[in-house]
């Protein structure tokens, strides 16, 4: 009996390779780098745009980029005080090793001389799993799939008041969602990323809030499935001779860390946010229970090896669960049930049995989702549903304002322009 468990683990995952996670050749081509000349001329690689921290035994990882050839420095300070610092040989893409403690410390990092100095804030402590009901605010702004557009999320944000012309939080106690992919497509989902892992900081020491719930595509980065990562952001790993997922390992990178404390499904008063939204099959958890079981799927070794054929040829011979225990961990991440990738709802008009079920089970009024693309933020389902996942990404963004008889639904366009949704 265990030996047939065992043959079938290896089927599944073997199979699961084949037909959902590219093989490890076919992974290095499919995501090959164009040569720096191919790249268009206004892609930013310094600062933030290209930053690396990992964790290590004695501090922090830094990984960074110039548009020169140069030598580098970077420097580490808590509270205010400089505690270590290091001067890299002159390139392109530099790395230094520095030995820091405590909860918060700050980098400054680029060319040693003659070049911009940037900082970023990095939080040492382990990230604690995300609120899963969030305090619902009176103004809440949702996004869908934005796959690395930060010039047009700051757009959004700006031009809504909540954040300045720095980039910084002023959105007092409003409340930012973004519903997943934030991943691949576009050129600056590093440098997105870093933005939000900053401004969720901001916005809760006011009293706001920056809500991130993962989606399919974190997931597939994560677990090294890397076909739709963009040119740009595949030059990334190529310069820090790492592998884009290794950008992003939820052992041992800040953001990866920071990605993997993120929920999949969240409840804010009455409404339910999800990337996918949620199908047949997980209808009956409960928040804690999908919180939990997401946590506990993630933190196995299992979740960024999907991709590795070696890894899962010993695994086969190892591991002490069965073939349906490897086939659930299969399904909740890239099944097309997953509460990640599930996309009846927006597919079909004729799931309103099915959308009562859900929203009763988790109390809740209103679910919102994103992942299947639709040209415009559109309510369905009489307004029980709304969909944010847009074809032209992070071209809108959905406010959900608190009045007398539910929410008033509105959309908001790049221009600054707000329409009132209609059903």
């Amino acid at each position: 009996m265990r030996s047939t468990n065992r043959l079938s683990i290896r089927a599944l995952g073997l199979c699961a390779l084949s037909a959902m996670i590219v093989t490890l050749s076919a992974r290095d081509a499919g995501s090959s780098v164009p040569a720096r000349s191919e790249v268009r001329q206004e892609t930013r690689f310094e600062g933030e745009y290209g930053l690396f921290v990992g964790m290590t035994e004695a501090g922090l990882e830094v990984r960074w980029l110039t548009d020169d050839t140069v030598a580098g420095v970077a420097r580490a300070f808590v509270e205010g005080k400089l505690v270590d610092e290091a001067i890299t040989k002159h390139s392109d893409a530099h790395v230094a090793h520095l030995a820091v403690a405590g909860p918060l410390v700050t980098l400054e990092y680029g060319a040693a001389s003659g070049g911009a100095l940037y900082r970023t804030a990095i939080r040492l402590e382990p990230p604690a799993p995300a609120d899963i009901e969030p305090v619902a605010s009176d103004s809440i702004y949702l996004f869908g799939d934005v796959h690395g557009e930060f010039d047009r999320i700051k757009t959004l944000l700006e031009g809504a008041g909540l954040i300045d012309g720095g980039g910084h939080w002023q959105g007092g106690s409003r409340t930012v969602g973004l519903l997943g992919d934030l991943f691949d497509r576009g050129d600056d989902v590093t440098r997105l990323l870093w933005f939000l892992y900053r401004l969720e900081a901001e916005a809760h020491d006011v009293g706001g809030q920056v809500i991130v719930v993962l989606g399919n595509h974190e997931v597939m980065v994560m677990a090294g499935d890397l076909r739709y990562v963009g040119a740009k952001e595949a030059a990334l790993g190529f310069r820090h001779r790492k592998l884009y997922s290794d950008l992003f390992d939820p052992h041992t990178s800040i953001l990866g860390r920071w990605l993997a404390s993120k929920p999949g499904l969240v409840r804010m008063g009455d409404l339910l946010l999800a990337h996918g939204g949620v199908s047949p099959t997980y209808v009956d958890y409960s928040l804690g229970a999908f919180r939990d079981t997401l946590q506990s799927f993630m933190a196995e070794s299992l979740f960024v090896r999907w991709n590795d054929p070696p890894f899962l040829e010993r695994f086969a011979q190892e591991t002490t669960l069965d073939s349906a225990g490897v086939g659930r961990r299969y399904e909740f991440f890239f099944g097309p049930s997953s509460v990640l990738w599930y996309r009846g709802f927006v597919l079909a008009d004729t799931l309103n049995a099915h959308l009562d079920k859900v929203l009763k089970r988790f109390d809740a009024a209103v679910h919102v989702v994103a992942h299947t693309p639709v040209e415009t933020i559109q309510e369905r389902y009489d307004g029980r549903l709304i969909a944010v996942d847009l074809v032209d990404a992070a071209s809108e963004m959905l406010l959900l304002v608190r009045e007398s008889d539910g929410w008033g639904r509105f959309k908001i366009s790049l221009d600054g322009e707000t329409q009132r949704l209609t059903p």
